[in-house]
């Protein structure tokens, strides 16, 4: 029995019509979920029960367990561990701005790319999450009349590898019969999987890209990052040329500040001259310290950092982290 949350729009439909309901029923039951963010079949007061008994044979309608929430006394950030079905855990950040509530999803339990900043690499990969997965995190997350402005694929996992599980979520997410949640407000970050980056490229999608970069030279890029070992500096570039050529859109490049590693004068100007004449910016990321083995750049390196990447036309910020008192933040996401 398939998840209700597997299908796109079409397929519910279809799903719908093939049981000799109306079409127009499919859409009152995603409005339901998607619109008003209503799982169970009770509350769905204009579909007659007839149905509701049918949906029930038909398809699963059960919601996430939270195990465990998490909120930071210094900003509200609130972090949320899901039990799935199998008895893996994994974990979803809501984000508090002014006036904005931003969503980090996990694409899969656990990381296969070992990253050594991330506690999220530690764990491994234990396997990629469904479709269904995905989205019962955005509703499973809200609070009632809580409304949702951005959403990023930042949390546990590289989105890329589970590329057409996020791909559909996507669409879901984006889709007028669905969430009807513009696909401007929508950002996936990826380690660098190059092939991926031109793949996505090709997908017609308005969708943020971010990629994470975290050095300006190959050999500490590969002892931070073993993805560099396949797909190097180089190759990362020239895959984010060929996004430009095709969407003309922004990049936006992360790199975790990290104190004796990658923080000098040397590493911004071949930082700076790498990304000279692309369409992007950099967001400067300081360390969120997990497993003790890095320290975070002083205030003032970044901000002489950040300097030098301006005085070279480079445009960039620095990045407020928030959740970190609850290991909410960039980089600090891990089940045991």
């Amino acid at each position: 029995m398939q998840h209700i949350l597997s299908f796109t729009p079409e397929e519910f439909s279809i799903n719908i019509t093939s049981m000799g309901e109306k079409t127009f029923r499919a859409k009152q039951i995603l409005d339901w979920i998607y619109k008003k963010n209503k799982m169970s079949l009770d509350e769905m007061q204009n579909i007659p029960k007839e149905l509701r008994d049918k949906l029930i044979e038909h398809f699963d309608f059960s919601n996430f367990i939270i195990s465990n929430k998490s909120v930071s006394q210094r900003d509200k950030t609130t972090k949320y561990l899901y039990s799935l079905s199998d008895g893996l855990q994994i974990e979803t950040v809501k984000i508090y701005a002014k006036d904005r509530i931003t969503l980090c999803l996990s694409s899969q339990a656990g990381c296969p790319y070992n990253c050594s900043f991330c506690a999220t690499g530690k764990m491994g990969l234990k396997r990629d999450l469904e479709v269904h997965e995905i989205l019962g995190q955005i509703i499973s997350s809200l609070d009632e009349k809580e409304k949702l402005t951005n959403i990023v694929f930042m949390g546990m996992g590289e989105p890329f590898a589970n590329y057409d599980n996020v791909l559909k979520s996507i669409k879901i997410i984006n889709s007028a019969d669905a969430m009807n949640f513009g696909a401007r407000r929508i950002t996936i970050s990826t380690c660098g999987l190059a092939d991926k980056i031109e793949e996505f490229a090709k997908e017609g999608l308005e969708v943020n890209l971010a990629i994470s970069l975290n050095a300006a030279d190959n050999k500490t890029r590969s002892s931070l990052m073993p993805i560099n070992n396949k797909f190097n500096i180089s190759r990362v570039i020239a895959a984010v040329n060929e996004y430009i050529r095709v969407t003309n859109r922004r990049v936006t490049f992360e790199y975790v500040m990290l104190e004796g590693i990658n923080d000098d004068i040397n590493s911004a100007v071949r930082l700076a001259t790498i990304l000279n004449g692309l369409l992007c910016s950099v967001n400067l990321i300081v360390y969120n310290q997990t497993l003790g083995e890095y320290i975070p750049s002083d205030k003032k390196t970044v901000v002489e950092f950040q300097n030098i990447l301006t005085i070279k036309g480079i445009n960039s910020t620095i990045r407020k982290s928030a959740g970190s008192d609850i290991a909410a933040a960039c980089g600090q996401l891990a089940v045991i």
